[in-house]
């Protein structure tokens, strides 16, 4: 049999020593080899699971190219929803609402804007900026308007854009 399956092994705690194989280690010694030989994989759990520091803020610029037709109307937090996000307004002038959707489509994979009953609604939809690990809930609605044609986005006043931040998954 090889040597590690007769391993021959010798302590006194009192002493705070172990005898292995010929080779005396201090107690403390072989818990530090231990933890030694592991901390390359700690390190690598610790910096794989960090996020950036999240705070309220115009997100979209944060996450560039924003464009000047999507107005930033302010954030705060909503403490009453589950994971507590950060929520950032727009507002968007209906002759642009079809730059606004473009937008957000291609860069964020928002689903295009549906008609329900009296308004213009895209699901939630939620994307993850690979740099920093937060994640975001995109979404873009009308308030209700009588406009039932794609057509008739101009003419509508306002499309609102909230964009949710979350530190945690939600």
């Amino acid at each position: 049999m090889s040597k590690h399956f007769n391993e021959k092994k010798t302590c006194s705690y009192a002493e705070n020593w172990c005898d292995i194989w010929g080779r005396r280690w201090t107690i403390a010694g072989q818990a530090s080899m231990r933890l030694h030989s592991y901390l390359p994989w700690l390190l690598l759990l610790a910096t794989t699971g960090a996020k950036a520091e999240l705070a309220c803020g115009d997100f979209l610029a944060q996450l560039g190219k924003k464009p000047t037709y999507l107005v930033y109307q302010g954030c705060k937090q909503d403490r009453n929803r589950q994971s507590e996000p950060y929520t950032a307004r727009y507002w968007v002038h209906g002759r642009h609402a079809y730059q606004a959707e473009a937008y957000l489509r291609r860069n964020y994979g928002l689903p295009q804007l549906q008609h329900y009953c009296c308004i213009w609604d895209s699901t939630p939809h939620f994307w993850r900026d690979r740099r920093t690990g937060i994640g975001y809930m995109l979404s873009m609605a009308t308030g209700e308007e009588l406009g039932k044609k794609r057509a008739d986005w101009p003419t509508i006043d306002t499309f609102y854009v909230n964009v949710d931040a979350y530190a945690e998954d939600p």
